[in-house]
């Protein structure tokens, strides 16, 4: 009997991390199954062949693909060139749009399945990739409720099947009121942190003069070194491989956002990239929210500083408030929870890769 064959793509660390534990459920159900593609590390260690390896896209932003447009360009006549030569039974793209919705254009192209994982937030900008994925898939598995009759109302054969974080739901933090620890999150990037962090920075000294009792906090994200946050960062900021607890989190908008209304800990979600990428971003953009807390809950609840209104001023103002005010605090882990109830907890590694199974079938 022919082995199976699954064709990946991810490129970045929350796209490996997800795509190594499909992999490891398609693995228990068929330890034969051959995969191959783009992924990082973990992709790897699940028994993935990485053809190309997911530094080829640690870039953020329009501005920062232009100097590696060729060298991507070659990755992705390199992933055709898998396709017809290897001819997977499926391909399966997280993420990535810009490159992998072209992924996904050629693996039809050559009559190849394929089920989109993770999908491109075309609800909040560029929506006529919503449209564009009804032509170049035959599946979207999506991690957000809300999203599945959103790309279904396009045409697009869309299905919830959960949120990774939620397979095994984290548990709820202790949270004091009011905040004794409050924990930064820039960003995993260090472009994006060397924009981020000076606001964060600057708030932290603002508040530690009204509250010199709390501490701080600096989670290192996978991919960054110690050494060199600590040469960025006040002496009296601990770094972590991970986040201790906390009473209150600055964090830059994206996953982490999320992962803070998870784990009940309030926040103030911060963005900022360089002026052209946020005024090329903004001719796009169709939704009034960035955080995905309250793009979930469909209010504005959590706070947002983005571009030019994060500042040290607007950060520690946020901050204070919230220090300040146990209403606020407590409406806050309201909505989280309705948020954990909204989500569910179905297995979504399982669930893609029983569909995978299915569409190879």
């Amino acid at each position: 009997m022919r082995r199976k064959k699954v064709l990946m793509v991810a490129g970045e660390a929350s796209a490996d991390r997800h795509a190594a534990a499909v992999i490891r459920s398609l693995r228990s159900s068929d330890p034969d199954v051959e995969i191959f593609g783009i992924g990082g590390p973990e992709m790897a260690s699940s028994g993935m062949e990485c053809v190309y390896t997911m530094d080829e896209f640690s870039v953020m932003g329009f501005s920062d693909v232009l100097p590696r447009i060729r060298r991507i360009y070659a990755v992705y006549r390199g992933v055709q060139e898998l396709i017809r030569r290897r001819r997977p039974d499926i391909v399966v793209p997280l993420d990535l749009p810009d490159f992998n919705m072209r992924v996904a254009g050629a693996a039809r192209r050559n009559h190849t399945k394929v089920l989109y994982y993770i999908a491109p937030q075309a609800w909040a900008w560029r929506l006529g990739r919503a449209r564009t994925l009804s032509e170049i898939t035959d599946g979207l598995a999506v991690i957000f409720p809300f999203e599945q009759e959103f790309f279904r109302s396009y045409g697009v054969n869309a299905r919830y099947v959960g949120h990774p974080l939620m397979e095994n739901p984290p548990a709820l933090r202790q949270v004091a009121w009011p905040p004794k620890r409050i924990a930064l999150l820039p960003g995993s990037r260090y472009h994006e942190i060397e924009l981020i962090l000076p606001a964060m920075l600057g708030a932290k000294r603002i508040i530690q003069g009204r509250h010199p009792d709390i501490t701080w906090q600096l989670p290192v994200a996978p991919g960054l070194e110690e050494g060199v946050l600590a040469g960025m960062v006040d002496r009296d900021i601990a770094l972590s491989r991970g986040l201790a607890e906390a009473d209150l989190a600055l964090v830059k908008s994206g996953t982490s956002s999320f992962e803070m209304a998870i784990l009940g800990i309030p926040e103030i979600i911060c963005y900022k990239t360089s002026w052209l990428n946020y005024r090329l971003a903004r001719a796009f953009v169709q939704v009034e929210n960035i955080g995905m807390p309250n793009i979930i809950l469909g209010e504005d609840i959590v706070p947002e500083l983005i571009q030019e209104h994060l500042t040290a001023e607007t950060l520690a103002g946020e901050a204070l408030d919230l220090i300040g005010d146990r209403g606020r605090h407590e409406r806050l882990m309201a909505a989280f929870a309705r948020i954990r109830e909204t989500m569910g907890s179905p297995k979504a590694s399982q669930g893609v890769a029983h569909w995978i199974e299915t569409m190879i079938h």
